[in-house]
């Protein structure tokens, strides 16, 4: 028993180490990036009490705790290998990161009008979030995890189910944004930038797309396939996109509703999507 907390405090320190490290470079590679940023700009109730810096190391915290709560929790009862799984939970929030950012709100950014040099912006700040959580999962995986059920077959998809898997995933995406961007319920400049913004909604929906094909081995071995749907898609991908996109709830005044019901509704579309393809798409058994 006494072993047993020795290694739970061990792996517990790590990881707070690990995601103190992370944080305080995403907080680096952010700050370096150049642009004409007012921050007079940011006016919600946390910025105005904590201040912006505080608020900030606590979005990327809370963001970096997520990631390593559900991959240790999820990853140690998978028969994924341990580094395996560590990237294959890195490159998943990391995608999820990068074209997220690329997401059309220039009203929230540095620029008043999208184009190169809102892209470029967002590109840098896209990377100086992809690489710390790509640090991050793999570090904790490797340091924390253990190989005890590598040597059970793993399920993986053929090539047939992961091109229905993603093509099922965008169409009910676009649709979802779709709905939402002309009926007004999703705030966004599709009305000024209609080509970006439905570029982007189609990019991001191949992305969850991917980001299922990539953990879906890690939670494969569950036979229950809601249960399989609500870790994957729910618990893990759809509350850190939740996390991710509340970052300017927290900085801008009056967005948080918003914020949380785009997000939301894209989780339950996202969620309905995965019920289907375990469903109707993905065989039973054991795929090369």
């Amino acid at each position: 028993m006494k072993q047993k907390v020795l290694s739970l405090n061990k792996e517990v320190m790590v990881s707070i180490l690990a995601i103190i490290f992370v944080v305080a470079i995403a907080i680096i590679v952010h700050a370096a990036i150049p642009a004409d940023v007012n921050a007079e700009r940011f006016d919600s109730i946390f910025v105005k009490v904590l201040g912006f810096p505080i608020v900030s190391v606590f979005y990327f915290v809370l963001l970096f705790i997520h990631c390593v709560v559900t991959m240790r929790y999820f990853g140690k009862v998978s028969n994924v290998p341990k580094l395996q799984i560590g990237l294959r939970f890195g490159v998943a929030f990391a995608i999820l990161y990068f074209f997220g950012m690329q997401e059309v709100v220039v009203e929230v950014s540095p620029f008043r009008e999208w184009g190169g040099d809102f892209v470029n912006y967002q590109f840098l700040m896209g990377v100086g979030d992809a690489i710390p959580v790509l640090l991050l999962c793999g570090t904790v995986a490797y340091l924390t995890l253990e190989n005890t059920n590598i040597y059970i077959s793993i399920k993986r998809l053929n090539r047939a189910e992961k091109i229905k898997v993603v093509t099922l995933i965008t169409v009910a995406f676009l649709i979802e944004r779709a709905i939402g961007y002309e009926t007004g319920i999703i705030t966004s400049a599709c009305n000024t930038y209609p080509i970006p913004c439905y570029i982007w909604t189609i990019l991001f929906g191949i992305v969850l797309g991917c980001s299922y094909l990539v953990l879906y081995p890690v939670f494969a071995k569950e036979p229950n396939k809601l249960l399989l749907s609500i870790k994957l898609v729910v618990l893990t991908i759809g509350v850190n996109w939740i996390i991710f996109n509340s970052f300017i709830g927290l900085i801008f005044s009056g967005f948080m509703p918003q914020v949380l019901l785009r997000s939301g509704i894209d989780v339950i579309v996202f969620f309905l999507s995965s019920i289907v393809i375990n469903k109707y798409f993905v065989k039973p058994g054991i795929c090369a």
